[in-house]
């Protein structure tokens, strides 16, 4: 089973994963980390290196982060470049993660990774009267 690593600022990885989970119940293999104010960035690296060791069991992980040049960003994009077990997604919404949950069972990594991208892109709409 592909592993899912939600990497946020503040408790709003912690706080998409309950949601979700409201949806489509408990979501195994998965795991949030969360950079609060006083935190630290060699802690935060450290903490993703870990989980990322502990969600792999042989199909990969993929990494969804909150934003694009963000402390969880960067350093999940810096420790991408040392390892090639995973993949990083940013733009992290709570339809992403429901499809994550929910077709990591029938799709390869790349292929979950596209098709969270796409859920994520086709989530964003406007609604006009």
């Amino acid at each position: 089973m592909i592993g899912i690593l939600l990497v946020t600022h503040g408790e709003f990885g912690e706080e998409i994963k309950r949601s979700a989970e409201l949806i489509i119940g408990p979501i195994a293999n998965c795991s949030t980390i969360s950079l609060n104010r006083d935190d630290s960035i060699s802690n935060l690296k450290d903490e993703v290196e870990k989980s990322l060791e502990s969600l792999n069991q042989g199909e990969g992980v993929i990494v969804l982060v909150d934003l694009v040049g963000g402390s969880p960003f960067n350093v999940c994009s810096v420790t991408l470049k040392q390892r090639r077990n995973f993949k990083l997604l940013s733009g992290l919404n709570l339809s992403m993660v429901v499809e994550c949950a929910m077709m990591r069972e029938s799709m390869e990594l790349d292929e979950l990774t596209q098709h969270c991208k796409q859920t994520g892109i086709d989530s964003v709409i406007e609604v006009n009267p």
